[in-house]
């Protein structure tokens, strides 16, 4: 029997793996028993390598050669915290590596995931969510601006794009409400965002409030432009406190003169209001592909807000648990201890085990329903993406949803190693984090790689 061990060299620069294999005889008896940051990832130098004495030919005939490969050093690290893990070999389905994995705990970003497959099973990849503009039955001058839950509405020009691609465009309304009125001013512009039962836009108050001004979240509304960011082109852009009154200011510039003097207020459309505008969003299947390769946290409270309502609910934060337990009941995952505080993880609160993604993972994997959309958006290593600067040495050969939340780095998805083994992984890191303990844990997922079929579970 060969046994390998994996491990961190010390003295190296930081967020190199040195690998060093030690090779021991033959033995007898039986075996002993992580919006995310990116930064460059880790290095994967030459192994050092110990030659084992030759084995006699007898030996050879009587018990043949087997390796181990452990990952016990990168799992001991300072880096890693409080360890959750769990791997499996995609071909065999044995499970090579398993830390607690039955625990459900908060998977920061990992969450978009369940969010992804709950869209897929009650929307379907082309659902499209409709905004439209009303007139007032009684005083024409009076029109309403009304959310159905399109964050990707834009303001950007015509010919201009936004972080999410071809999306509607607020001048596309104006344009159509404009034609409709035919000359008459708009004297007053209603607001209404009443799909979540919110007016302006819920913050969850476990969040994190540099979210707004990092820009990397917008509060919670079934009305918003461009996911409320001060600059639409760009992924992480400050956002408002109240995304329905900004939005309501940007479809008056898009008016133009027709509504130069109008009054902005937030209400209710009346049952004979008469539409005159409307624009769809793009289908589903491409906003999960946008949320999941740069892990858009705004989109993801979107899609799970529309999957509360079209499971019955009332699409509020408290809904969310029973929406994706709903959503999702047809597909055999077994969701015991489930806690789904929002969609795009960045609650602490919510709860779902390693072992539980791993079993979406297999789902996704083996193309039930319409879940190839979430494989063909999952970050791919050396790519765009929130995987663009880690895994320099398994370029392509890492496909995995990164997360980050202040208590934890997580990531889950798919590895081919260097002997064509392929993995289906789940790690979580949990504890007060910074990039050091995110540096460790992909430490350890270069670990899985470079062991491939013969990683052992100790």
């Amino acid at each position: 029997m060969k046994q390998v061990l994996i491990g961190v060299g010390s003295g190296l620069v930081a967020g190199s793996l040195a690998l060093t294999l030690l090779f021991l005889g033959p033995l007898s008896g039986s075996n002993g028993a992580e919006s995310e940051t990116t930064a460059t990832a880790s290095a994967l130098p030459d192994a050092t390598v110990s030659a084992a004495p030759e084995p006699s030919a007898v030996e050879t005939a009587s018990e043949p050669e087997v390796i181990e490969c452990s990952v016990a050093e990168l799992e001991a690290a300072d880096g890693i915290l409080s360890l959750q893990a769990q791997v499996i070999d995609t071909e065999t389905e044995q499970v090579l590596f398993d830390r607690s994995s039955d625990i459900p705990a908060r998977a920061a970003s990992v969450m978009k995931l369940f969010t992804a497959a709950a869209a897929l099973e009650t929307l379907g990849p082309g659902y499209q969510v409709t905004t439209r503009v009303y007139q007032d039955a009684a005083d024409p001058s009076k029109i309403y601006l009304v959310g159905a839950g399109d964050v990707t509405l834009s303001r950007t020009a015509i010919n201009k794009e936004s972080v999410y691609k071809k999306a509607p465009k607020l001048a596309d309304l104006a344009k159509q409400a404009t034609a409709f009125l035919a000359g008459v001013p708009v004297s007053e512009i209603v607001l209404e965002s009443s799909l979540y039962g919110t007016d302006s836009g819920e913050y969850q108050s476990v969040w994190d409030l540099r979210g707004l001004s990092n820009g990397y979240m917008s509060p919670v509304s079934a009305l918003q432009v461009d996911g409320d960011r001060e600059n639409p082109a760009a992924k992480d852009s400050p956002r408002s406190t109240d995304p329905v009154q900004q939005a309501g200011t940007w479809f008056q510039e898009s008016l133009g003169d027709t509504a130069l003097d109008a009054v902005i207020s937030k209400g209710l459309t009346p049952p004979d209001a008469v539409q005159i505008a409307s624009v769809k969003s793009r289908p589903i299947s491409e906003w999960i592909d946008y949320m999941l390769v740069v892990s858009d946290n705004t989109l993801a409270e979107a899609l799970a807000r529309l999957v509360s309502l079209d499971t019955g609910l009332d699409g509020s934060f408290d809904s969310l648990t029973k929406a994706y337990t709903t959503a999702l009941k047809n597909t055999g995952l077994d969701l015991t201890g489930l806690k789904v505080e929002d969609g795009s993880g960045l609650s602490k609160y919510n709860q779902v085990a390693p072992n539980q993604v791993n079993e979406l993972l297999a789902l996704i994997d083996e193309g039930y329903g319409d879940f190839e959309v979430i494989l063909g958006g999952m970050p791919v290593s050396g790519t765009p993406g929130s995987l663009s600067y880690r895994f320099e040495d398994a370029v392509g050969s890492i496909t995995a949803k990164t997360g980050w939340i202040r208590t934890g780095y997580t990531l889950a998805g798919f590895l081919v190693s260097p002997d064509q083994t392929r993995l289906r992984f789940t790690v979580y890191n949990l504890g007060d984090v910074t990039a050091d303990n995110r540096e460790a844990m992909d430490d350890l997922v270069m670990g899985f790689y470079a062991c491939g079929a013969d990683l052992v579970n100790r």
